[in-house]
């Protein structure tokens, strides 16, 4: 399934999208890509996958080149099928996240 990681609120800095697939009842593929398009230091997009456990495992999509570019990451978490959520930030150039969107709830 296809989705768009909700805008970050008064920026258009950041978009995001991505795709999920359940494989069998333990294992979902996650991609996702954060596309920068206006100055920041950097920007991305973040998948979190919980189990029913509350356990957790995340991926991120970061671009630190600048304006127009693109970064996608993919990958299969195991027995993290409870929860997925997604969300996109704005990075600061001392490692911090200045700003989020709001999390989009996937399953």
């Amino acid at each position: 399934m296809s989705f768009t990681v909700p805008a970050i609120s008064g920026d258009n800095i950041v978009s995001a999208t991505g795709t999920y697939e359940k494989i069998g009842t333990a294992r979902v593929k996650v991609s996702v890509c954060a596309h920068q398009t206006g100055a920041a230091f950097s920007v991305g997009a973040v998948a979190y996958a919980y189990n029913s456990s509350g356990a957790a495992q995340n991926i991120g999509a970061v671009d630190l080149k600048g304006t127009g570019d693109t970064e996608c990451v993919s990958t299969t978490f195991l027995f993290y099928t409870a929860h997925l959520k997604v969300h996109a930030f704005i990075g600061g150039s001392n490692g911090t996240i200045t700003k989020t969107g709001p999390i989009l709830t996937l399953y």
